[in-house]
């Protein structure tokens, strides 16, 4: 992959789901776009400013309170211009959005509809020809749903015929989906020794994971294109998803420990059938065959019911998806944490079967 085709014409925008995020995915790439006289902005999702463990290692607190959690986020917003100012970006050039750390699936599945809105008029405002977004393949949770927020605002506010470049990055966990599609940047030492002093500003950040975040200087920065009607691949728990009538049919298979009743959700978030609203339902999975009641995430009220077939290492669910537009695209969520991140076990290919034109996209689990 080049960025030759980066001129003073093109307008690159970033979205960091946190600070930091900008120097380890896409230090080169912001570096040749300045290089090339392209306006930039980036924008970041979060303050980063619940990220505990490196907090209480540096400022020796274990109990840490709002104020505390306040100041940390000013301070890695302080890393990031620093960082920025490293790759010569401006920092005129930079918003912080300030959603919740460590809270972004939360926001999707609970306030999908204001977070789009908000997400959808930076987008418009700028207008970009070249837009970086996080990978819904990646593990960080915050990651994978800023993604989709961010896709389902680029549905709702740019015109079709609006020439935009969506290059997607993955920071987090290994994913076959997105290596297959992935292209490298090429980069030079200069470019790569740059990119390291970038990293080295989110002191707090390399403070424990000095070696991890240096090894991101150390290869090469890749991006994954996105294409319409591409094939859908499945990496983690969920194998395939498929949309027959008004019921939708997954198949789940989990790896790396068994699923237990009262742990793991499954989330379905789409737009309702006026194709105007964002909705999601929620189930709770029982790890043995019985019906599921499904949880509209606004009312918080019980209203459809599905199937779980299966046992707690593999599954058919079965769930009612009527509510949601035909030819509107329907998200699956698995919520379930295993240790740190998320479970990514051997991926499984799979050609998702259309029907009046829905797309399913696996999220990263929770």
């Amino acid at each position: 992959m080049h960025a030759s085709l980066l001129d003073s014409r093109s307008r690159v925008m970033l979205i960091a789901p946190h600070p930091d995020d900008e120097s380890l995915a896409a230090g080169v790439f912001l570096q040749k776009a300045v290089a090339a006289k392209a306006s930039v902005r980036v924008i970041y999702g979060t303050d980063g400013d619940n990220n505990a463990w490196p907090q209480r290692f540096l400022e020796r607190k274990w109990r840490l309170r709002d104020a505390d959690r306040c100041r940390w986020g000013h301070r890695r917003r302080a890393e990031a211009i620093n960082a920025l100012r490293m790759l010569r970006v401006d920092p005129a050039d930079v918003e912080f959005l300030s959603l919740p750390d460590q809270g972004i699936s939360d926001l999707l599945i609970a306030n999908g509809r204001a977070t789009v809105a908000k997400i959808a008029s930076v987008i418009l405002a700028w207008q970009p020809t070249h837009l970086l977004l996080p990978s819904a393949m990646d593990t960080h949770p915050d990651h994978s749903s800023l993604a989709i927020l961010i896709r389902l605002a680029i549905a709702e506010c740019l015109p079709l015929n609006h020439n935009l470049s969506e290059l997607s990055y993955l920071v987090h966990g290994p994913s076959l989906a997105f290596t297959r599609s992935a292209r490298r940047l090429s980069q030079t030492r200069l470019e790569r020794n740059i990119k390291r002093r970038a990293i080295a500003c989110h002191q707090t950040q390399v403070a424990l994971s000095r070696r991890r975040f240096f090894a991101y200087a150390n290869r090469p920065e890749t991006f994954a294109l996105a294409r319409r009607n591409a094939p859908i691949v499945f990496d983690g728990p969920i194998r395939s998803a498929r949309r027959v009538g008004d019921a939708l049919h997954i198949e789940v298979a989990f790896a790396m420990k068994p699923l237990r009743a009262e742990e793991t959700a499954l989330h379905l978030l789409g737009h309702d059938s006026t194709g105007n609203n964002i909705i999601c339902f929620s189930a709770t999975l029982p790890g043995r065959p019985s019906d599921i009641a499904m949880v509209d995430c606004a009312e918080r009220e019980k209203s459809q019911f599905g199937r779980y077939e299966g046992d707690a290492f593999r599954a058919e669910i079965i769930l009612p998806a009527g509510s949601f537009a035909a030819h509107r695209s329907l998200f699956v969520k698995l919520d379930r944490r295993v240790w740190f991140f998320d479970e990514i076990p051997k991926p499984v290919v799979h050609h998702l079967k259309r029907a009046r034109s829905l797309s399913v996209t696996p999220l990263a689990l929770r």
